[in-house]
């Protein structure tokens, strides 16, 4: 009797309060969907045409460097979303990758080529996948001289010449003379065609342009 009576009292309590069975369930599930959001981290967005102002970390040549390769390059300073808040802190680590590095092979070529691909920044030692381009970034060319490579088209300028002189002058003279000349020409096509090594300073202003957006975790 005495349960049933404490039963009625806390209805009716709560319909003086005004609520009923559908909203206590409905204010139960804001209250879980709140809690999840609290658990869950919060994101910050970059959006598409942020530009980002790195500098490079190591020096890249096409002398030693290969396609493939990863190098390294520091934000220069903070990058904001269009809220002012901090997306990717200054000296976070951004990593581009060389996809193609070839010297200029004569001089008739005026420059070698570089393609470097934006890959990936690390922001509070978390690694973000970057969608990206590079708008912006200087290199200069650098001579070889006469390297191995050179010095074998040297060779084949000679050995080709002395053949020529065997076969125009058919005596000793003329091979002689032959591989006189040979050399000599030997060594011009060296100096004509002498490599040029594409040269990217450690220390190069670099800057990127975001072909996509980019989220990444609130601190």
């Amino acid at each position: 009797m005495m349960v049933g009576l404490a039963l009625i009292g806390f209805a009716a309590c709560g319909m003086a309060k005004g609520q009923t069975p559908e909203m206590i369930a409905e204010a139960e599930a804001k209250a879980k969907a709140t809690a999840a959001a609290k658990a869950a981290p919060a994101t910050r967005t970059l959006a598409t045409g942020t530009t980002i102002d790195v500098t490079m970390g190591e020096t890249i040549t096409s002398r030693s460097n290969e396609a493939g390769e990863t190098v390294t390059t520091t934000v220069d300073a903070d990058v904001k979303d269009g809220s002012g808040r901090i997306v990717i802190p200054a000296g976070s680590v951004l990593e581009l990758t060389i996809s193609e590095i070839t010297p200029a092979k004569n001089k008739s070529q005026e420059d070698g080529t570089l393609i470097l691909q934006v890959t990936n920044v690390t922001v509070r030692d978390r690694s973000y996948p970057l969608n990206g381009e590079i708008t912006s970034l200087s290199h200069t060319l650098k001579g070889r001289g006469v390297t191995v490579g050179e010095v074998e088209k040297v060779a084949v300028g000679t050995v080709i010449g002395a053949v020529a002189g065997r076969v125009i002058g058919g005596n000793s003279k003329g091979t002689i003379i032959g591989g006189a000349i040979g050399a000599a020409g030997g060594t011009v096509v060296a100096v004509h065609t002498a490599s040029r090594d594409v040269v990217v300073s450690a220390g190069t202003p670099v800057g990127i342009t975001l072909t996509g957006p980019l989220k990444v975790a609130s601190p």
